[in-house]
Parts: structure tokens; sequence; C-alpha cells
């Protein structure tokens, strides 16, 4: 069974998002921000996960610090982060940001997730986001 760790601070969005990600044989841990990770023990902050996926504005943080801060938790996980589609400085940021951490970049439309779950099954076999 896959685990995946999916941050937004959006309750509707995430819930989406888990709906979308959630499908048989896999676990999806849904929270609002980074300090609900960085609260849990060490043991977990840094291991367990399978897939990292975390919208790239947030409140707490924004998407390059999160993606840094994952990605020395975390330096072997995938990682995708997600945009909305209706966030264009979201997108050019979370872009680039991506790029540089070796993440994948997903924007997603409130009416469509599928690209995020193809990403999804992408990640999880183990192919590698683009360069």
């Amino acid at each position: 069974m896959h685990t995946i760790l999916l941050i937004s601070d959006d309750d509707t969005f995430r819930n989406s998002l888990r709906q979308s990600l959630g499908q048989e044989g896999t676990a999806v841990l849904g929270v609002p921000n980074t300090r609900d990770i960085l609260s849990q023990p060490k043991v977990r902050q840094v291991s367990g996960y399978d897939l990292i996926v975390a919208e790239v504005r947030s409140g707490d943080h924004d998407g390059l610090s999160r993606l840094v801060l994952f990605r020395n938790l975390h330096p072997n996980t995938p990682f995708i982060a997600v945009t909305r589609e209706d966030q264009g400085a979201g997108l050019a940021y979370g872009g680039a940001a991506a790029r540089a951490l070796h993440a994948w970049l997903v924007p997603v439309a409130s009416d469509s997730m599928a690209g995020l779950t193809d990403t999804t099954a992408r990640a999880l076999k183990g192919e590698s986001p683009p360069r």
C-alpha cells in the first residue's frame, strides 16, 4: 500500500485532492499546513511517505520554502507541487521551484484532477519529473 502526504490549507481543495488520490491501495494523509507535519514525531516527519503532494501557495509557507523543507526531510521521496490553474503567478513561481528541486509541477483545474492522478501514478511507479 502506498502512503501519500497531502498538504493544502483549503479544506475543500484538500478534500477534492484526497478523493482524487485516494484510490484502492493508497492511504492519503491530508493536513492543512506544514506545522502539522513538523509537530509529528521525528520518525514520521522523515519517513513513511511514498509521495508528497503540496499546494504551491499557502498561508504558512510559499512553494519554494516548502519544497526545500520537504526535500531536506525526505530527500528521496517524489514530490508533486500542485497549483490551481486560476493562480497564474503560482504556476510560474512553482515551475521554477519544482525544476530547481527535482519535483513535479501539476496545474489543477477545479473540474478536473486527471493531470494529478496521472502524475501521481507515474511518480509512484518511480518515474522522474521532467527537467
